[in-house]
């Protein structure tokens, strides 16, 4: 038999299909842990995500009204901030300012979302 059919044949079954869940998630979480540049890679992937993300609502959304430009301000912010918490030794106050920048970046994109559906 060949691995394709078996494979075919184990996922065709729940206990199959469950095993491969099961050995796909040991895969991930191994390759997580016995590599660990990875984890740096996750660690810097937010602030990056939340830079790009702002960068496309300006670029695509920023001339149609002043609340796409406060989103994707917001989230650029929100993306320094957040490096910025990663590099630099905050206090308490300073560093929930830091993590809460993007979550008002979130929610003003999410409206501007809604603004621009609904007009």
């Amino acid at each position: 038999m060949n691995t394709v059919r078996y494979a075919d044949r184990l996922a065709d079954h729940l206990l199959g299909r469950l095993a491969i869940l099961v050995v796909g998630i040991a895969v991930l979480v191994g390759g997580m842990v016995l590599y660990p540049p990875f984890g740096t890679v996750v660690w810097w992937a937010f602030p990056t995500m939340f830079v790009l993300f702002g960068v496309k609502e300006l670029y695509f959304h920023g001339a149609d009204s002043t609340l796409s430009v406060v989103a994707g301000s917001l989230f650029v912010l929100g993306g320094i901030s957040r490096a910025l918490y990663q590099l630099v030794p905050m206090d308490e106050f300073t560093g929930t300012v830091a993590n809460l920048v993007p979550l008002f970046g979130v929610f003003a994109m999410m409206y501007a979302q809604h603004y621009r559906e609904n007009e």
